[in-house]
């Protein structure tokens, strides 16, 4: 989104953020065969330090603002939310580490940004910095720790017949970052989801977000989503509220499909035997998007389930369960959801 990578006059330098690596080798996922109660938020008032305007006079005062960061216990793999209450301002600005994050108000006139986490960031004290904006300056800024645990993946080994383990090339790898890479990088300004998100199928859940695959011998990538073992032709449906964004055929994911739910937040689905949606087409939580099937990078009828928030694939399951300012919180229309 462009508003998180505009710079105001007087914002402090971001920090050396951690090294990423690029979308290509962070998308080159596991295709093949196939999260706790709700958290209590973390209620910060802070005094934001003043910033002193250029030409202008240094002021003392300072400007009291409501900071929510949740969950207060995370853990490599979750969704990080950031709540901010600032009556008054223009914007705010968000960073991770110095990595500016897109910040978007809700209907109440709060702002949102959501941090995704995934087995890459470091199991250690990370930073979350805040600015205000009041018109086209800054008028204070903070920066708070959080410690993220280690999420304590395991380990999954398998053996490939050739014909499979054959389909990881280069030219493919390249082929799906080309057709996911806009697609997985959007920020629709509005919210759409509602509430918790649902299992997109009713198979059994294998294969956990998280875990190293180790493929005939060779260590490749980490999990990038949870996979669900069922039937061909069995349904699955959308875990939520969205349009869909990516309704196509690739290399490894086979017939995937991709629904934004708006704010960076997208979910993915692979291997299909057939869709029953298409591109733009808006989509309510539970409704048919297609079939089971065992097409791309796979040996079986297979679901692998993805959600991307801001770019990186989180833990899916995190989203199941209801967290405030999240998952409790609805879509943009100012209902609030059961949850």
């Amino acid at each position: 989104m462009g508003a998180a990578k505009e710079t105001v006059a007087g914002e402090p330098k971001p920090s050396a953020m951690d090294k990423r690596s690029s979308l290509l080798s962070r998308r080159g996922r596991s295709w093949v065969i196939r999260a706790g109660a709700a958290a209590a938020a973390l209620l910060l008032t802070i005094g934001l330090r003043s910033v002193v305007p250029r030409g202008g006079a240094a002021s003392l005062a300072t400007t009291a603002v409501q900071l929510h960061i949740t969950p207060p216990a995370p853990v490599q793999g979750d969704t990080l939310t950031v709540s901010i209450i600032a009556a008054g301002r223009s914007g705010v600005r968000v960073r991770f580490d110095g990595a500016a994050v897109p910040a978007f108000v809700l209907p109440d006139g709060s702002w949102r940004a959501l941090i995704g986490t995934d087995p890459d960031v470091a199991a250690t004290t990370h930073q979350v910095g805040v600015s205000l904006v009041t018109g086209s300056r800054l008028s204070g800024w903070t920066s708070e720790p959080v410690w993220i645990s280690p999420g304590h993946f395991g380990v999954r080994t398998l053996n490939l017949p050739p014909g499979t383990i054959g389909l990881i090339t280069l030219k493919n790898l390249i082929a799906e970052q080309r057709a996911l890479g806009p697609v997985l990088s959007r920020h629709t300004p509005v919210a759409l989801w509602v509430g918790t998100f649902q299992a997109p199928s009713t198979g059994a859940m294998d294969s956990p977000y998280g875990q190293q695959s180790v493929y005939n011998g060779h260590r490749q990538w980490w999990h990038q989503g949870v996979d669900f073992a069922a039937s061909a032709g069995a349904p699955v449906v959308a875990a939520n509220a969205g349009v869909v964004a990516l309704a196509q055929a690739l290399p490894l994911g086979g017939n995937t499909l991709v629904i934004d739910h708006g704010h960076g937040v997208l979910t993915e689905y692979l291997h299909l035997s057939s869709f029953a949606v298409h591109p733009g087409a808006r989509v309510e939580r539970g409704a048919l998007i297609g079939q089971i099937g065992a097409t791309g990078l796979v040996t079986g009828p297979s679901l692998h389930w993805g959600l991307i928030v801001n770019g990186i694939p989180v833990n899916p399951l995190f989203w199941m369960e209801p967290h405030p300012g999240l998952t409790s919180w609805s879509r943009e229309d100012g209902t609030r959801s059961p949850s």
